[in-house]
């Protein structure tokens, strides 16, 4: 979708405009007005003639202009009243549209018919719509705030989307108090047809946005924003902060990748695959945005914080932090208690002309000689001399320390409460710093079905075997076979009623003898009558192994992101361990190998205690083959191979877990 005159339309229509202060209409085209934009307002409204100090109209077609595409039409009326308006303006050949209005798919029923209705128009006419249920949108550059919230006049770089209307406006409140500058704010509301997907499109060609933040309770289309954002953000971070731990109301997990690759774990995943930066909370976002808002020339150099302090403790208290977060520290300068702002100057000259100092974290405590203004007045000076290093401050304290809180956001100098807020602050940044360069960009998982497995346990063992991924040699259970077995043995039930088979005692190892194995499938037939009725329930024998580390491999389809894998520490505890990552099902050698790595049993694996190293390498090349068929059978909803055993050479599967998508069965 083309949004340029979405973003910049030549003229404005507010449908609902009022006299009334009271109501949104007459608020949205105040903003209008106010804000300064310069292309002509048309306020519509049935009754008065004069709406803001403007002629109004009664209907769209009495509108003294025929450019309607390159107009903006705000609507802000009741819900049962926007469809009819819409559809006027569609066949006027308005095409860019913000809905204002409530009381669509949020409330159900009704709202959710209504909301249809207008997809169903858009897509008939090719329009772009924004909302419903939305605040608007704000354009600095154009001096356009089309929104019911108050929002700065300065322009910048950065890009704020937000689903919440209410979280919006907070945030853009919290962007006037801070001084930082805004390129544009965008509501997204119920998304009905424009989501974050076409803004992110449309962003990622204005060279001038710096960093986009967005605060998100869903996303519609997983693959694409991967495929959008790992294309953005090597150029301009892209922050976002995830509400809720479900994308589009998952299901129980049934397999254990299931239930160990949850929606939310998914969803970061997913993020971090195309380069966005996860964000923990609204702290940690406008933190780092204020970081970013502030460091406008800054170059990026290792993970290095210095620090200045007149306070000692403080300062060991931040030489944790630093450590913690996985950073370097390149030492802390203690200018005691009685430090005059000459002192601060004097040390700010000193670090700042070491070309080996390229960071900097500035820290004070309101004390009896501490001349707090002063000291920040000089700070902002080194700044200016040196723009290209990083500065930030961590002026402790309360009402004695607030002026030189304005002082600096006035000048666009970070200032963070307390500096574990400034040290993690960096520690993103800089973590994003060194993962950017490994992004590749996404490209959309086409899916090349073939023929459709089933959940059979047998069938699924041939199919691994389709992909390469070996298996112990299993076969079904059989009486008169007893004695051909290769002992030891493992007896195990397989089907739809066993799942979890060791949570149901069907599985039992360390069989020694043909006696022995028929004692333990009478034992197993005996406990399990009613499951054995079902044909599809049935017992079958595996070759014992030994000398192995177990690992757990396996994927899960999530509605947005696709196919994602797993891999951990396998076995029976591998839920209650949690030793697990993910990954989007398209890494290459390199990335698998990267992960595996990230395990906390990559040491084991790699001969910790001076044990002889597994395989790696071959797992790495296992999972990447489950990869391609996690690829190729989209009927398939989770799968794991737990466990898997990795030897000093070579894998082999121990058993394997299918869940079919809704619709295929269990056959």
């Amino acid at each position: 979708m083309r949004l340029t005159n979405f973003f910049k339309p030549r003229s404005i229509t507010i449908i609902g405009a009022s006299n009334n202060q009271a109501k949104l209409g007459w608020q949205i085209l105040n903003n209008i007005i106010t804000g300064g934009f310069k292309g002509k307002i048309y306020p519509v409204n049935l009754n008065d003639q004069i709406v803001g100090g403007l002629t109004a109209y009664s209907e769209l077609s009495l509108l003294p202009t025929r450019d309607f595409a390159k107009m903006l039409l705000v609507v802000a009326i009741p819900a049962p009243l926007v469809f009819a308006e819409i559809k006027k303006a569609a066949e006027l050949g308005i095409k860019n549209i913000i809905i204002i209005s409530a009381g669509f798919k949020e409330i159900g029923g009704e709202g959710q018919k209504r909301e249809q209705a207008l997809i169903d128009l858009a897509t008939h006419y090719h329009l772009n719509i924004l909302g419903p249920n939305c605040l608007g949108f704000v354009n600095t550059r154009l001096k356009l705030n089309a929104t019911f919230a108050k929002t700065s006049r300065t322009s910048g770089g950065i890009a704020l989307l937000s689903q919440s209307g209410a979280v919006g406006a907070a945030m853009l409140d919290w962007f006037i108090d801070k001084n930082c500058n805004l390129a544009y704010f965008i509501s997204l509301g119920n998304k009905s047809v424009l989501d974050e997907n076409n803004f992110l499109e449309y962003l990622a060609t204005d060279k001038e946005i710096k960093a986009v933040a967005l605060y998100l309770e869903e996303i519609t289309d997983g693959q694409r924003f991967m495929e959008i954002v790992s294309r953005l953000s090597g150029r301009k971070p892209v922050l976002v902060l995830k509400a809720g731990t479900s994308i589009a109301g998952s299901k129980l997990a049934r397999s254990h990748t299931g239930s160990l690759a949850g929606s939310a774990a998914v969803t970061r995943v997913g993020i971090e695959r195309a380069g966005g930066i996860w964000i923990e909370n609204l702290t940690e976002l406008f933190n780092l945005i204020k970081l970013l808002n502030n460091a406008t020339s800054y170059r990026w150099h290792k993970p290095e914080l210095k620090i200045i302090t007149n306070a000692g403790g403080l300062g060991v208290l931040t030489a944790d932090i630093i450590s913690r977060e996985g950073l370097s520290f390149g030492g802390s300068q203690d200018l005691l208690g009685d430090a005059s702002a000459l002192k601060y100057r004097q040390a700010l000259i000193k670090t700042l002309e070491d070309k080996n100092t390229n960071n900097l974290l500035v820290l004070l405590t309101p004390q009896t000689s501490t001349e707090i203004l002063k000291t920040a007045e000089a700070i902002v000076a080194m700044s200016r001399r040196y723009p290209t290093k990083l500065i930030m401050t961590s002026f402790v304290g309360g009402p004695a320390i607030s002026e030189a809180k304005e002082f600096f956001n006035h000048h666009q100098i970070s200032i963070f409460d307390c500096p574990e807020e400034a040290v993690r602050s960096f520690s993103i940044l800089s973590n994003y710093q060194m993962k950017i360069k490994l992004v590749r960009p996404y490209r959309l998982i086409k899916l090349r079905p073939q023929t459709a497995v089933t959940a059979d346990y047998l069938r699924a063992i041939k199919l691994l075997n389709n992909y390469q991924i070996p298996f112990v040699k299993t076969v079904r259970y059989q009486v008169k076979a007893t004695r051909q077995y290769h002992y030891p043995v493992v007896l195990k039930a397989v089907g739809p009623d066993f799942i979890h088979k060791t949570d149901k005692g069907g599985v039992i190892k360390n069989i020694l003898t043909p006696s022995a194995l028929v004692a333990a499938a009478r034992d197993l037939n005996y406990d399990h009558q009613r499951s054995f009725l079902n044909k599809l329930n049935y017992l079958v024998v595996q070759e014992q192994k030994n000398d192995f580390q177990e690992i757990i491999l396996g994927f899960k389809r999530d509605v947005a992101f696709g196919p994602v894998l797993v891999i951990g520490w396998g076995g029976i505890y591998a839920e209650i361990i949690k030793d697990i990552k993910l990954s989007i099902a398209d890494l290459n050698l390199k990335e698998a190998l990267r992960l595996i790595n990230s395990l906390k049993i990559a040491d084991i694996l790699n001969g910790a205690r001076g044990q002889k190293a597994h395989d790696i390498k071959t797992l790495a090349k296992t999972l990447i083959k489950l990869a391609k068929l996690a690829g190729e059978h989209p009927e398939i909803a989770e799968l794991d191979i737990n466990p898997l055993f990795v030897y000093r050479h070579g894998v082999i599967a121990a058993d394997v877990r299918v869940i079919l998508t809704e619709g295929y069965g269990f056959k």
